[in-house]
């Protein structure tokens, strides 16, 4: 991951919550919902088209883990997935879980938002609660 504009952003290295031969899982910074990320292809490309057989078949195994662990940690219900790609040259998805019931884990009580609603106004959540749902999601 070259794009430095990119690392800037979403700070792969310090938020990786996992790492897959061509997809990495890294916290968002603004936690609209609890365990919300950003999935990123590990080579830039700004087109969807540009995505390998290999890639793409991997992209599912990324989904279910993520899946899988946000309802066993967090007791999401569902997922919501958006590639906006609007600045960055890499294709991303922001990946979203979703609740029917407020989650209170490390003295926050989480509530779920609608992501479209509040994508882009939320405040960056303290990077020591996000070291710690790192923590917890590994």
């Amino acid at each position: 991951m070259e794009n430095l504009e990119f690392m800037k952003r979403f700070r792969p290295d310090e938020l990786c919550i996992k790492e897959f031969k061509y997809w990495i899982v890294c916290i968002r910074k603004k936690q609209v919902t609890l365990g919300d990320t950003i999935i990123a292809l590990k080579r830039e490309t700004p087109n969807m088209s540009d995505i390998t057989k290999e890639e793409s078949a991997e992209f599912v195994e990324v989904t279910k883990w993520y899946e899988n662990t946000c309802i066993e940690k967090f007791g999401a219900i569902k997922f919501n997935y958006i590639a906006m790609m609007m600045h960055d040259l890499f294709v991303h998805y922001h990946a979203f879980p979703r609740y029917d019931k407020k989650v209170n884990l490390f003295d926050i009580e989480w509530e779920d938002r609608n992501p479209l609603n509040y994508f882009g106004s939320v405040e960056d959540t303290e990077d020591e609660v996000l070291f710690k749902i790192i923590d917890y999601m590994k």
